[in-house]
């Protein structure tokens, strides 16, 4: 390890051996990216990363929407927002519901409350 880690640990009073320090915090940080919570919180904040798909998600928690709707607001194709819609879906953001030959989305808690 550099003087400078060396010094960050004396600074702030961490009395381990660097290298003991270190393998110890490596651990901690791969059993958080194996926990099922970082992953779902990941699969969340990537299906967000999306302009489009933060867009579609912010409409839909203002109201349901459908494919085709979305379509039209954003200027996409369907096919494009199928696309989108399906990372929401994975992601556990919204919720599919067939009403008719439609399928109108919503927010996983709007369905939540709705039921």
């Amino acid at each position: 390890m550099g003087s400078r880690f060396e010094d960050f640990l004396k600074t702030c009073d961490i009395n381990e051996e660097s290298i003991k320090y270190v393998k110890e915090k490596q651990r901690l940080i791969e059993k958080k990216i194996n926990s099922e919570e970082f992953q779902s919180e990941l699969r969340r904040y990537s299906a967000l990363a999306s302009k489009n798909r933060l867009l579609i998600y912010k409409l839909i928690k203002e109201g349901e929407y459908c494919n085709c709707t979305l379509a039209k607001v954003l200027g996409l194709s369907e096919g494009s927002i199928t696309h989108h819609v399906k990372k929401l879906e994975e992601a556990g953001l919204i919720v599919g519901r067939n009403k008719g030959h439609f399928t109108i989305y919503y927010t996983a808690e709007d369905l939540k409350e709705m039921l």
